[in-house]
């Protein structure tokens, strides 16, 4: 009989083939994801679902309010408002991405 803690259904349950050719069992814990958060801000995400991101710039990395941050950013850059050094740092990549297409 396996241990009081093996015998929930959060703890997974694998056979393994003994050296002697035996059966045993080996018990290991399933573990919760992470929640998608923005790559800038650090906000959780929303709508994120486990494998298929929105479909839009951006989509599943940065929220709303940072992407409309970088596509204003790379906008003033492509007019020549504002030079690529006085951007932040980590909506640099972001910024490059856009500003090449």
């Amino acid at each position: 009989m396996p241990l009081p803690k093996n015998r929930s259904s959060s703890v997974r349950k694998i056979a393994v083939r003994t050296p002697k050719g035996g059966h045993a069992m080996h018990y290991k814990r399933r573990r919760k994801g992470k929640k998608h958060s923005c790559a800038v801000c650090k906000a959780r995400l929303p709508g994120v679902a486990d494998r298929k991101a929105p479909n839009r710039r951006f989509g599943g990395r940065l929220c709303t309010s940072c992407s409309s941050r970088a596509i204003i950013i790379a906008q003033r850059i492509k007019e020549g408002g504002m030079k690529l050094s006085e951007v932040d740092i980590l909506l640099l990549p972001y910024v490059k991405s856009l500003k090449l297409n």
